[in-house]
């Protein structure tokens, strides 16, 4: 597996455990992507919109540099496996857009799509569908959610599928997760502050009415990242400043949430499940 790190760059490990990696990239480590179908071909990312690729299952690497100035200083990514594009954040540079890698595999032809005109939000979190063709979902710092059909195209159709329940503009959406299908929804804030709910659940695929707020016994930190359980959308487990926090009950604002102490007190930015071989894996 593949493992971006703060300042100190992207690792690859070929073995189980935290043994001897190899150093494929430099700098700041960015979001990484293994290609479930064709593993051969790997991508790892520094700041903004540089990328690396490799087609011989990470073997060796070449430069992808789309742009120094487009993206967030970390760029969220994710990568269509099925249809072999990745899409990415074109940030503060490109308001209210998205960037498709179109040719991830082979080539560097990058396209500016907007989703959102006439505002100051960026794109800070970004979720392929796995259950339908060419969706996307995009979380913006202005406590967004958006559902893009037809992403692969330059006039995509775009859904607004924030709560009316969402913190006010200026909170960050850090991610956004499916459960067993697109109607099974779980985003995150990475926010300070008592008023501002950390984690929303949906069954109905979003919208105005379609939200719960299961921030529960939460502390007040940020949260990074959240998924539903392996087939179980009563189940969470969440990546925040604070490690990784469970729930075995989702249950509105009653949900209880347990800090699991087998990991470390540290940030979590990250949650990853391997379908191969049923692996979890976590990111600080």
């Amino acid at each position: 597996f593949l493992g971006g790190t703060q300042d100190n760059g992207t690792h690859q490990l070929t073995l189980p455990g935290l043994g001897g990696s190899v150093e494929i990239l430099g700098g700041d480590g960015g979001f990484v992507h293994i290609d479930e179908n064709e593993p051969q071909f790997q991508f790892g990312a520094t700041t903004r919109s540089n990328y690396m690729r490799s087609i011989n299952g990470g073997a060796s690497w070449s430069v992808v540099n789309y742009s120094n100035t487009f993206g967030q200083f970390i760029n969220p990514t994710d990568y269509d496996d099925m249809n072999n594009r990745m899409y990415t954040s074109a940030g503060t540079a490109g308001p209210g857009s998205f960037i498709r890698w179109e040719n991830p595999q082979t080539g560097s032809t990058f396209t500016s799509v907007s989703i959102v005109s006439g505002t100051s939000s960026a794109v800070t979190s970004i979720k392929v569908s796995p259950y339908t063709n060419n969706r996307v979902y995009f979380g913006s710092s202005q406590a967004r959610v958006v559902r893009v059909d037809n992403a692969h195209t330059n006039f995509p159709s775009v859904t607004n599928i924030s709560g009316s329940n969402f913190p006010s503009a200026g909170n960050t959406v850090s991610s956004v997760n499916t459960g067993t299908s697109d109607d099974f929804l779980i985003a995150t804030f990475s926010n300070y502050g008592s008023a501002v709910p950390k984690v929303l659940v949906s069954s109905t695929g979003g919208g105005t009415s379609g939200w719960q707020n299961i921030t529960g016994n939460l502390p007040d930190i940020p949260v990074r990242w959240a998924m539903f359980y392996p087939e179980d959308n009563d189940k969470a487990i969440l990546g925040t400043e604070m490690g990784i926090f469970e729930t075995d009950d989702i249950n509105g604002s009653s949900t209880v949430w347990v800090r699991n102490s087998s990991f470390p007190v540290v940030r979590a930015t990250m949650l990853q499940y391997r379908q191969t071989d049923r692996t979890l894996l976590a990111s600080t």
